[in-house]
């Protein structure tokens, strides 16, 4: 199974655990997305993304971290402030 994400727990799985790439390569099996427990948990908006995807890079001189990035309020359709 190709995970379609580098997350701990991808919320995203495409292909058939039951066939091994093989069997996808010649047309034995389907390629199928499957939404994992933290994907639906995502889409009902239980859950935000950036607790499993932790973000610690420097870009521009700049470390970039998930408590420093704006985020964006869905209520008030604007920016704010970490």
């Amino acid at each position: 199974m190709l995970e379609l994400a580098e997350y701990s727990s991808p919320p995203v799985l495409l292909g058939d655990p039951l066939f091994d790439n093989e069997d996808r390569y010649f047309g034995r099996s389907e390629w199928k997305v499957t939404l994992t427990e933290l994907g639906r948990s995502l889409l009902a908006r239980e859950d935000d993304m950036w607790r499993h995807n932790p973000i610690k890079r420097w870009w521009g001189g700049t470390e970039l971290t998930n408590e420093r990035l704006w985020r964006w309020d869905r209520e008030t359709r604007s920016l704010v402030a970490p």
